[in-house]
């Protein structure tokens, strides 16, 4: 369960004037979850191209709005040393062969792979993107060896476009920084001279994020104050019998990092017929949680074919990493005539099940 620290004074005696306060007490009530509420997320303009990222912690009834667009690279702070590039803005990671960064320049590197032809994808382009599953050790960045001269110059296009310009590149290499950090040596593409930037490792969080132009920059809340997010992201899409790279709007993804679960229920035409408001605690027994990040994903909404907008035949139990329990709605999010949202502001609603 959540808590707030709080420090109360034990109060001087009035008697003796002379007395001194005793020292200060720290106190650690527990919050209990919210029993639900219906929230309607912050996206921010742009409709299916909203601006936001949207971190939602139901237990709080918190949301956390991110530009999208404000970080390059993520930074894992588990036990391995890992990278990630920003899926939200579809950024890819190429390798090359040099170690030196300042060897690397556009005459000397092929960054044609980077380009993307919806129709006809390169099938070498999937290698270039981190993992839509979200397993950590399938990064489109190498595993960061403790081996310096092991550790490659990458290049990194921010976004994914069907032409690729020198000058919007950049290259970067990562080194360890002892047993708990990183080394980031970065710059543009053409430069002939990097920066650096060290990274340590903070436990309390998924990921410690880099902005090339900002440095350093907030992105994610802390690990155990969130549930899902809410956002435009890099996934996989099957197109013209083959799978192939797409940027979905309105894609739900889990906090699968920080073990919460989730589950999708369809009530009408199958076996499973409670509907939401008559789903209760008594149910979860009938209901299997996992801990796939991509188990809402984008299948709580219609945007390709009727029915459109926030489906109504289904809903999402989810189990946060403090094992409170709720059951999930969404209401709208302003796909088609019938849906009543607004695109980029989704409206949804949630119950505390049970209480962990």
């Amino acid at each position: 369960m959540k808590t707030t620290l709080f420090k109360t004074s034990l109060l001087c005696g009035l008697i003796f004037a002379s007395a001194s306060c005793k020292r200060d007490e720290t106190i650690t009530p527990e919050i209990p979850p919210s029993d639900g509420t219906e929230m309607t997320l912050q996206g921010g303009e742009g409709a299916s191209n909203a601006v936001n990222a949207v971190y939602v912690d139901l237990s709080a009834e918190k949301q956390t709005s991110i530009a999208r667009n404000s970080w390059h690279l993520g930074f894992y702070t588990g036990s391995e040393f890992r990278v990630i590039v920003n899926n939200q803005t579809d950024a890819t990671a190429l390798a090359t062969e040099f170690t030196d960064i300042n060897a690397v320049n556009p005459s000397n590197v092929d960054f044609s792979a980077m380009v993307f032809n919806q129709t006809a994808p390169s099938p070498a382009l999937f290698d270039l993107l981190d993992d839509s599953l979200g397993r950590i050790n399938q990064t489109a960045i190498a595993e960061i060896s403790a081996t310096a001269s092991e550790n490659r110059v990458y290049i990194v296009n921010p976004v994914l476009a069907t032409t690729v310009a020198a000058e919007n590149l950049w290259k970067i290499r990562v080194l360890r920084n002892g047993s708990n950090g990183y080394t980031l040596q970065y710059a543009r593409l053409a430069d002939t001279n990097f920066q650096t930037a060290n990274i340590t490792k903070d436990a309390t969080y998924n990921f410690q994020f880099f902005s090339f132009t900002g440095g350093a920059v907030q992105v994610e809340p802390q690990k155990a104050d969130w549930d899902f997010v809410w956002s435009k992201s890099m996934y996989i899409h099957f197109f013209q019998g083959r799978y192939v790279p797409y940027s979905f709007s309105d894609i739900i993804l889990i906090n699968h990092l920080a073990s919460v679960q989730a589950a999708e229920v369809i009530f009408e035409n199958g076996d499973f017929n409670v509907t939401y408001a008559d789903f209760s605690e008594t149910h979860l027994n009938q209901i299997t949680l996992t801990n796939n990040r991509n188990t809402i994903g984008s299948t709580w909404r219609g945007i390709l074919s009727a029915p459109f907008g926030a489906l109504q035949d289904r809903y999402y139990i989810l189990k946060d990493n403090d094992n409170n329990i709720f059951k999930i709605r969404f209401l709208s999010m302003g796909a088609g005539t019938t849906d009543g949202g607004n695109r980029g502001y989704p409206q949804l609603e949630y119950k505390l099940l049970k209480e962990g």
